[in-house]
């Protein structure tokens, strides 16, 4: 950090500083371009609470003075999000002479800066030759990192897409040939088709296990609603009686004893409260 900031004696002949800044603007500027925080390249952090405790302003006023001096004077630009501020004609002043320590110094501390926008900023109204070509050539690698970083990125979504399309065909496939099962057993509407084959893929089973639910449902004329009994049926495994085939057994296994008993058709939740009362005081 430097000792002293020099402040150009055109400072006090620019006409927008004599006609259009107030002399608190005046103060404002003097303190913007020579306080603690400047670097050599006009790009420094500074909070707003920093500045309102060394000019000893409020921070609303602060607020207002950083305001102007962006919308309407609009030499100056502040990142909210880094805190950080760039003096956008400082180049055009402070940069008389280059020199290896010089240069070596605005290498160092544009690398420092986290909104590159805020050095092309500034840069454009550099007149120092050495010190503009540093910070176009900072720019430009700037640039050359971010295409290779974003080629390389897109290298890798384009091997990510193939995969997902791979992944999203296979499962469009299988979905289709479900589909094809299901309507070759049964006349229903397409939004009813989707339903069982979604309830069937997501039993993670082979085909031969829809096949068997579809014989079942379609082996009992008695099913007064098809789809909900055959997602009942793929869900809950329903089984074929060895005696009727329309009819099913639902199983249940005990400590004591397997118990196979045959029921009539009904609705799935019918089914289910028969079977709980079929087994009320057995064990008792």
């Amino acid at each position: 950090m430097a000792i002293y900031r020099p402040v150009h004696v055109t400072f006090w002949q620019d006409p927008k500083v004599i006609e259009e800044m107030t002399p608190e603007d005046k103060l404002f500027y003097l303190y913007l371009i020579t306080n603690p925080k400047t670097t050599q390249i006009g790009i420094y952090q500074i909070t707003k609470k920093q500045i309102s405790f060394e000019l000893g302003y409020s921070i609303e006023s602060i607020n207002a003075l950083m305001d102007r001096f962006i919308n309407h004077h609009k030499n100056i630009k502040y990142n909210k999000e880094t805190r950080e501020l760039a003096i956008l004609n400082w180049g055009k002043y402070n940069f008389p002479r280059a020199g290896t320590p010089i240069e070596n110094c605005v290498k160092k501390e544009l690398k420092e800066i986290k909104d590159k926008e805020l050095i092309k900023l500034v840069g454009e109204k550099i007149e120092n030759k050495k010190i503009k070509a540093i910070f176009d050539d900072f720019l430009n690698n700037l640039c050359d990192e971010l295409r290779d970083g974003e080629r390389d990125e897109g290298n890798n979504n384009n091997n990510n897409n193939n995969n997902n399309n791979n992944n999203h065909n296979h499962k469009d496939e299988k979905m289709v040939v479900v589909e094809n099962k299901i309507k070759s057993y049964f006349d229903l509407t397409d939004n009813d088709i989707k339903k069982v084959a979604n309830s069937y893929l997501a039993t993670g089973k082979e085909i031969n296990y829809l096949t068997e639910k579809l014989e079942l449902v379609k082996n009992n004329p008695n099913i007064r609603y098809v789809v909900g009994y055959l997602i009942s049926a793929l869900k809950n495994d329903y089984k074929s009686s060895i005696n009727n085939a329309k009819c099913f057994i639902p199983q249940v296994k005990t400590r004591y004893h397997n118990i196979n008993q045959t029921f009539m058709n009904y609705d799935p939740d019918e089914l289910e409260k028969l079977l709980q009362e079929s087994q009320k005081g057995k064990f008792q």
